[in-house]
């Protein structure tokens, strides 16, 4: 999933002003890294068939259910597993943006040095280590926003567009979001069935139309929950039938659930990666 070392063009090794920002790529590359054992423990579920598809019927009528197969022990190591790495991604992530905000207010400083004045009130000097990238939904909370507070207009107006009310781009407002509620619980991961338009069902190793389909939706699968069920008259008895059903590891949260998880971090790694990009295109160029 993570493996281009890359950033969306510039990074680590493309950075074209590395005493600025290369601790903000950094702090990506590191929450590349944890996007990438998020990606190898969620294939290990699929891998050691942790979980599986079950199929009976009465009559012509079919359904498959939802099996859990692995050992409640070893789940729990690897969900333990999952939600660390979510959680290092999600620290690294936030922790990015916010070290990007810190080098406007170094270099905020550097043109206008008045902003540490100590004959301006406390309160009003400009801390470069209290600054902190706003993520906001609404107009007026970026304009109250204690981590801009006193950065200078023109940095605050090339960040306001970047906000989640802008448009429908949500990926900033879903790391906001669950880096926060990682600081007071681990989320955890669970199994979902995300791409219904790819159910189908196999009858003797053959696709064979079911137009009666009925998918059940789940927030989160449990084991025995059934999540087809289907006709299939005239099957012979000892058909071999096998209900295709997409099983992948998402985040326990209501912005992730029914979301591929890998993906939720792929959406989070690219707006990042964008914001750091433009930051150092418009203020850092040489």
């Amino acid at each position: 999933m993570m493996s281009e070392r890359t950033l969306a063009g510039r990074g680590l090794d493309g950075g074209r002003n590395p005493d600025y920002l290369a601790d903000a790529w950094q702090r990506l590359e590191w929450a590349n890294s944890n996007g990438q054992a998020f990606d190898d423990l969620s294939q290990w579920f699929m891998d050691v068939g942790a979980y599986a598809i079950w199929v009976e019927h009465e009559g012509d009528r079919w359904q498959a259910t939802f099996r859990r197969l692995c050992e409640p022990s070893i789940e729990q190591e690897k969900r333990t597993a999952l939600a660390l790495a979510l959680g290092s991604f999600l620290d690294h992530s936030r922790a990015a943006l916010n070290y990007t905000v810190y080098q406007l207010a170094l270099l905020a400083i550097r043109e206008e040095p008045a902003l540490v004045s100590p004959d301006l009130p406390k309160r009003q000097q400009l801390r470069p280590e209290t600054v902190e990238f706003p993520i906001v939904r609404k107009p007026e909370h970026f304009d109250s926003h204690s981590g801009i507070r006193n950065l200078p207009e023109k940095y605050r107006d090339f960040l306001k567009p970047k906000q989640p009310y802008h448009g429908e781009d949500q990926r900033l407002w879903k790391l906001n979001e669950l880096a926060r509620e990682y600081r007071h619980r681990l989320v955890h991961t669970i199994a979902i069935s995300p791409v219904e338009n790819l159910h189908h069902v196999l009858v003797n190793g053959q696709i064979t139309p079911t137009p009666d389909m009925e998918i059940i939706p789940h927030e989160r699968l449990e084991d025995g929950d059934v999540l087809l069920r289907f006709t299939l008259p005239g099957i012979e008895p000892d058909a071999h039938v096998q209900p295709q059903v997409v099983i992948t590891v998402g985040i326990d949260h209501p912005l992730g659930r029914g979301i591929v998880g890998t993906g939720v971090l792929n959406d989070i790694r690219a707006v990042v990666a964008a914001v750091i990009n433009e930051v150092e295109a418009e203020f850092f160029e040489p």
